[in-house]
């Protein structure tokens, strides 16, 4: 029996509406700010570059624009393998910017080569004011980011005032910042052991925390710094098993 026969009429007047041919679509509409294209191509000299970074003022809509174009196609040459540390000077200027955007693409940059070489520690050193006051930045992620730039410098001389962030950023609202400040525990630790007995404060003040990303890497760090120390683990026994085994 054929099927055009059993048709039920209103079915019958029911025109289907045509579907496109997917083979012709063009993604080349569809725009994405992780995925530009044109600054993996486009050429931009190191003059040109300094001045898009220096030159421009970071106050304007214009200004901040020209600014993270230059800040994209830094970042693209980063994840070609490319050492663009020469721009370092230029980049740490716009850690000042209001502008949340701009400034993700500047910690970025500055997380990746905070630690390049002493000339750059140095340099780091000159912004070490902002890092600090991005530590209360209403965006999770400028603090969590400020932190990494913070305790990513490898300078004794100022070890106090990163084990002073860690304490602030282990007692942070956001779980994303706490974990950050318990990686940055090993940091401080294999740049200074004498800091031993102040690092291990703040490991038991996150093994109170009850976030599973958080207790993750809050025991990486111990077992890095104190292992000998299985007494801070006691009272938190049984809250780590149900916790890790998710």
């Amino acid at each position: 029996m054929s099927v055009e026969k059993n048709k039920s009429p209103i079915l019958a007047n029911i025109k289907m509406p045509k579907m496109p041919d997917v083979s012709r679509l063009s993604l080349s509409g569809i725009g994405s700010p992780l995925s530009d294209k044109s600054f993996f191509d486009e050429s931009i000299t190191p003059a040109k570059l300094r001045d898009l970074l220096d030159k421009k003022n970071y106050k304007s809509a214009a200004g901040v624009a020209e600014r993270i174009r230059g800040m994209k196609w830094l970042l693209a040459q980063m994840s070609m393998g490319i050492d663009v540390s020469e721009f370092f000077t230029s980049v740490v200027k716009n850690v000042i910017v209001k502008n949340v955007e701009l400034k993700k693409l500047v910690y970025m940059f500055l997380t990746h080569y905070a630690d390049a070489s002493i000339e750059i520690r140095e340099l780091a050193l000159l912004s070490i004011n902002s890092f600090q006051k991005d530590l209360a930045s209403p965006n999770q992620l400028i603090r969590a980011l400020a932190l990494r730039v913070l305790t990513a410098i490898r300078i004794r001389e100022i070890v106090g005032i990163q084990i002073t962030a860690l304490t602030k950023c282990a007692g942070d609202s956001s779980p994303y910042v706490r974990k950050t400040a318990a990686h940055a525990l090993t940091k401080l630790y294999n740049l200074d052991h004498e800091t031993k007995d102040d690092l291990i404060k703040i490991l038991q003040k996150l093994l109170n925390d009850r976030s599973t990303i958080v207790l993750g890497s809050v025991i990486a760090a111990f077992a890095e710094i104190c292992p000998e120390r299985m007494d801070l683990l006691h009272k938190h026994f049984r809250k780590l098993c149900s916790r890790l085994s998710d």
